[in-house]
């Protein structure tokens, strides 16, 4: 009898593939998991970020490498490529989370130096502030102004006028070309003029009287380029007199002009 032996070598070879397949299974996951962590390991971020879950990452691997059942080592090898991948979600979360972190406090660090960067601001613009009001204080006291609770007022006696008169005497521009001066200085300054009279006269003549001396005022300094926006006119005749009218001294001191200074942003009162 003879026997054909031409089938026996493909059964061989089929057996040694099926054992050599049998034995890559397990191998091939465990060095693609070994791959996977030494890609990971060498990643600062998630070496740094991930560190125990890498560690975990590293002990199945371990563990892979030390039994012989494939089973073990294939649940092992794809225990540890979870872990790897797991490694690298976190890292990315807690890195997304330190930019977060850092995004914010440089927000805040914008925030704090803007509210320093305003207080700075804020008190350059009232030492200025405090500068310019003391400097303009100077130049009112100098023009004999005097402080009151309507701001400063400036007094201009009877000299300005002849009795029962309302042109303005030659020698009264004179005592006026300061005023000029100042307001020309301060082209936000605004004033109110006031007209005050004794009481020789009756009350209605007065009244009349005292605005036409406050308009007086008003239109030499508009004639002299103050705008008439800055200046506002009143009359008040012989209501507010600040002597008794008994006396020739006392209703000389009542017949004056007063030139009130309204405060910064204030409408002349």
């Amino acid at each position: 009898m003879v026997i054909n032996t031409r089938h026996r070598r493909p059964l061989a070879a089929v057996s040694l593939a099926l054992g050599t397949a049998a034995c890559a299974g397990p191998n091939l996951a465990l060095k693609e998991a070994q791959d996977a962590y030494d890609q990971a390991r060498i990643d600062p971020q998630v070496a740094s970020l991930a560190p125990e879950v890498m560690h975990e990452a590293e002990q199945s691997l371990r563990r892979a490498e030390e039994i012989e059942d494939r089973d073990e080592v294939e649940h092992l090898a794809y225990m540890a490529k979870q872990q790897v991948a797991i490694a690298h979600a976190e890292a990315r979360g807690r890195a997304a989370e330190a930019e977060m972190q850092q995004s914010l406090e440089r927000q805040d660090e914008i925030v704090t130096q803007a509210l320093a960067d305003e207080a700075a601001t804020a008190q350059l613009q009232a030492q200025q502030l405090e500068e310019e009001t003391l400097a303009l204080e100077q130049e009112l006291a100098a023009l004999k102004a005097e402080k009151t609770e309507r701001g400063y007022v400036l007094t201009l006696g009877d000299v300005l006028f002849e009795v029962d008169r309302s042109s303005l005497k030659p020698g009264a521009q004179r005592n006026l070309y300061q005023l000029v001066t100042f307001l020309k200085e301060h082209p936000a300054q605004k004033i109110s003029i006031e007209g005050h009279t004794d009481s020789t006269a009756s009350d209605s003549y007065n009244l009349k009287l005292s605005e036409r001396r406050a308009r007086a005022v008003a239109a030499f300094l508009v004639q002299n380029a103050i705008g008439p926006e800055r200046i506002m006119t009143q009359g008040y005749g012989e209501a507010y007199p600040k002597a008794s009218n008994d006396t020739v001294a006392g209703r000389q001191e009542n017949r004056r002009v007063e030139i009130v200074f309204a405060e910064k942003g204030e409408p002349p009162t």
